[in-house]
């Protein structure tokens, strides 16, 4: 019996999450939510009595351990631990993270460095792919100064890249989980609604935002402060999980997490939420607008962006049909406009017609590094 664990506080892209070795915690998922719920203070809207971080962004928990899948390095399993809710979403992969799981596999010497650029594969467990994770090193450490700012997070880092061309399908296992590149459906207490369904390095669901009657500019607190829109927020996504197979995920939770919605807009000019700085329409692609778990998110997902880059390549997807209307389809990074700043991702597909699409690339560029270091200590001991 034990009532303390080693931990590191790691910031990934926009997300913040305690990360843990597999090896301290039990394997059964039913006992590792007893002790992650115990370990982050939940459930409490403030968490005020553990480490977590009152948010959905730093409420979050990386388990890493060994490899077990021929040619990765490392396995990682998220966790999306609740803060109201006293539960822990174990179904979906946190793409920010990511990038801050090849930092600690580095530092922890899980693996060794390269000089210059070290590639860290990493198998993400929840959805059972892996995404490489490209991480700058000199003197035989992970660097995580630079010059590289993303929005969302204050000042500037070292770019890590994100691999994600061999983590589509990540739920589903299929691109496009109806098989439709876009479906109307009829949504109780909504109606019938446009919608594409994408299962990228997570599973997205996309509608204009006409069809939530939104400008799709709003803030994250606006959103979370019409309860009318998140109802039917989550009966477009209830409708889409039960439709694609996750029905008995859904009914198990109280706040599921996927599907996520991404609602999009075109090109337009907002402040961001965060330091209330401009983000001018010239430079976007789409401005979009993500909910999931009961509440707007004030970034895009890291996953999510991945996701979205491949859906615009897609004909026929509403992603693609929006952009090709205002900017076109170049073969440059995309940028998606969201409550914090700006996103890009890099995302080529192969789509020939009666063929499924082929990724080709897939690479979305995060910043990361190490906050904190200790140990904690539980109230129940496991």
């Amino acid at each position: 019996m034990r009532d303390d664990l080693p931990f590191v506080l790691m910031r990934g892209g926009t997300s913040k999450g305690v990360f843990l070795r597999a090896e301290d915690l039990p394997t059964d998922r039913g006992a590792l939510t007893k002790v992650l719920l115990d370990l982050f203070g939940s459930p409490d809207r403030r968490q005020i009595d553990g480490l977590g971080g009152a948010d959905k962004l730093t409420s979050k928990a990386a388990i890493i351990g060994k490899p077990v899948r021929e040619g990765t390095d490392v396995t990682y399993l998220f966790g999306q631990v609740g803060t109201v809710r006293a539960e822990v979403d174990y179904n979906l992969n946190c793409g920010n993270l990511t990038a801050a799981v090849g930092v600690y596999a580095i530092q922890e010497g899980m693996v060794a460095p390269v000089e210059g650029i070290t590639l860290v594969r990493v198998h993400n467990v929840n959805t059972d792919r892996v995404i490489g994770v490209e991480v700058p090193v000199q003197g035989g450490k992970p660097v995580w100064r630079g010059d590289f700012a993303i929005g969302g997070v204050p000042g500037t880092g070292a770019a890590i890249s994100l691999d994600f061309s061999q983590a589509i399908g990540a739920i589903t296992g299929k691109l496009l989980p109806t098989g439709n590149a876009v479906d109307m459906m009829d949504v109780p207490g909504v109606g019938s609604v446009e919608l594409s369904v994408v299962d990228g390095a997570n599973m997205a669901i996309y509608v204009h935002h006409s069809a939530l009657r939104m400008t799709g500019i709003e803030s994250p607190e606006e959103i979370d402060g019409d309860t009318d829109l998140k109802t039917r927020m989550d009966a477009i996504r209830r409708i889409v999980a039960y439709s694609c197979g996750l029905r008995e995920y859904w009914d198990a939770r109280q706040a599921p997490s996927t599907p996520m919605l991404i609602v999009l807009a075109e090109p337009a000019d907002y402040r961001t939420c965060t330091q209330g700085d401009l983000v001018a329409a010239g430079d976007l692609d789409l401005v979009v607008r993500q909910y999931a778990s009961g509440s707007a998110s004030k970034t895009l997902a890291g996953t999510l962006t991945a996701t979205t880059g491949i859906a615009c390549r897609v004909p026929g997807t509403l992603p693609h049909r929006i952009m090709a209307a205002v900017r076109g389809n170049p073969a440059r990074p995309l940028a998606f406009g969201h409550p914090s700043g700006v996103i890009y991702v890099e995302a080529d597909a192969d789509c020939r017609a009666g063929a499924p699409p082929q990724v080709r690339r897939l690479a979305v560029q995060r910043t990361a590094r190490r906050l904190a270091e200790g140990r904690a200590f539980l109230k129940e001991a496991f």
